[in-house]
């Protein structure tokens, strides 16, 4: 199997808009090559990927990259990352290798997914909002799991019953693997939305772009018992955002942002 590389240059304040579009595509990662004005950065998929217009009129160039190439870039990008004070999240290949700090929370994850790796501000942001709201014991929702990195994290840090879904296929066998990675068990995988899933939570998180998640909202609020934790939303798309969290009955109790990206703590 081949991978491709793609090289793109965007405006600055584009660049979160399109790291979002090509990681809808199937972006397994990418790495900024030259930052200014406009941002030079690589994207990797493996294989062939059709890019839409509005995606396309940013490349400036494509390769395939053998696999045994590939592997050697995919580890150089890939380095554990600092989510907090206590959160870590390195990839799969750290383990056994990376010195966790003293007191440290570290969650192991295989990169098969761009999102939910860690590395990106949307994962972060709902991380933070989860290790600040989530209460030892309490039941937790992960919708829209990807990775499930978000659910690993529940689990590391005390929660009850913890359940996770997703629509995609292959997301239960990420799940499986990157809980075993991590040192934790007992993830409920649901496949399909919050809409399949049975019983109301303590808390339940969504990280999940905004076109996506505004059609399930009213599922998600269902769901949850108390706090609901939403991210994957652009500043720009803030206002609006909120005005129809709050006609479902939530009240904003605070918002967190990082680069083009917010991430907002609600309760019922």
């Amino acid at each position: 199997m081949e991978y491709r590389e793609i090289t793109f240059k965007v405006p600055k304040e584009k660049f979160d808009y399109l790291l979002s579009e090509l990681f809808s595509l199937g972006s397994l990662g990418t790495e900024v090559v030259k930052e200014g004005e406009e941002v030079e950065f690589k994207a990797y998929f493996k294989g062939e990927v059709n890019l839409p217009e509005n995606v396309k009129e940013y490349a400036t160039s494509s390769i395939n990259l053998p696999e045994r190439d590939w592997n050697e870039e995919w580890k150089k990008y890939y380095q554990p990352v600092k989510v907090s004070e206590k959160i870590w999240v390195a990839p799969s290949w750290f383990k056994g290798k990376f010195k966790e700090p003293e007191g440290s929370l570290v969650i192991y994850i295989y990169p098969g997914r761009g999102f939910g790796t860690g590395t990106h501000e949307t994962t972060k942001l709902s991380m933070r909002l989860i290790e600040e709201s989530l209460k030892e014991g309490e039941s937790f929702l992960d919708v829209g799991t990807g990775s499930g990195i978000l659910s690993i994290l529940a689990k590391k840090l005390g929660a009850g019953k913890v359940v996770a879904c997703d629509i995609q296929e292959g997301v239960e066998e990420e799940l499986v693997k990157n809980s075993s990675l991590s040192g934790v068990s007992g993830i409920e995988f649901v496949r399909g939305s919050a809409d399949r899933v049975r019983g109301t939570f303590d808390v339940v998180a969504a990280n999940i772009e905004k076109h996506l998640l505004e059609p399930i909202l009213p599922h998600i609020v269902e769901r949850a018992k108390d706090r609901v934790i939403l991210s994957g939303i652009l500043k720009e798309q803030r206002e609006d955002f909120v005005r129809k969290c709050k006609k479902l009955g939530l009240k904003l109790v605070k918002e967190v942002e990082e680069g083009q990206w917010k991430g907002f703590l609600f309760t019922k």
